[in-house]
């Protein structure tokens, strides 16, 4: 079982995001473990465009269309609480270079079943057997349901159907559309993914390319891992 630890009241008592985080209630932010944000691949804030998604079978391996595959629904998953990560997000060593990192255990797991370690070069996506992002809805009990406001809670699950990670993000009919179309999602966890921003700015002065950036970075120091991934739908 790969689980983070649950956080307790005082923890988020400190630690509720603030810019550069999506506001949620203090009821979602004690139900989830990780920061959370859906895209698609080929945002600014990613640039997966010409990544391309493979699959390994029997027969050998299969490259997806590309044409299809370039705009792939993507379910970032940035650890709270990991090594190197502080009340304001990651904090990577001045001249740190990859093998001075120590290794971070949830990045590690997720590597021990089956997910791949991302190296800034990478150029393939991998489908990773039995792992599955199920969509969940979870509306704020006390929301007037007339501004319309929908959420979702996002729970990543290894092979074994243990929760890997839970965040909780806006529910976009978009983004959703799309991964029921494809019946897979992209799935990034990792120490730095660009969704906290740095301390006392705000979401607006996070630019697409300060969290490539962020993500780049995490990538560098052999703290991301990923691939594609089952899509559940509960909705």
């Amino acid at each position: 079982m790969i689980q983070h630890p649950i956080v307790c009241l005082a923890d988020t008592e400190r630690r509720q995001p603030t810019g550069g985080l999506q506001e949620m209630s203090w009821h979602q932010f004690e139900q989830v473990n990780d920061h959370g944000r859906i895209l698609f691949s080929d945002d600014p804030a990613l640039r997966l465009e010409r990544v391309l998604m493979v699959l390994d079978t029997a027969e050998g391996t299969v490259t997806l269309d590309h044409m299809q595959t370039r705009h792939m629904p993507t379910a970032l998953f940035e650890f709270r609480r990991a090594v190197g990560v502080g009340d304001f997000g990651f904090v990577m060593p001045r001249g740190a270079s990859r093998d001075d990192m120590p290794e971070e255990p949830q990045t590690e797991g997720a590597i021990l079943f089956g997910m791949r370690r991302l190296s800034p070069e990478f150029s393939d996506l991998r489908l990773i057997p039995g792992w599955e992002l199920h969509e969940i809805p979870d509306e704020q009990p006390k929301l007037d349901r007339c501004l319309g406001y929908t959420y979702s809670r996002l729970e990543l699950r290894t092979p074994d159907g243990e929760i890997y990670s839970r965040t909780w993000v806006a529910h976009d009919p978009e983004w959703a559309a799309a991964a029921l179309r494809h019946g897979y999602v992209v799935c990034l966890c990792g120490v730095e993914l660009g969704i906290r921003a740095p301390y006392a700015m705000t979401e607006a002065q996070h630019t697409a390319s300060m969290r490539y950036e962020a993500f780049r970075r995490g990538c560098a120091v052999g703290l991301t891992a990923g691939g594609f991934v089952a899509y559940v739908d509960h909705r």
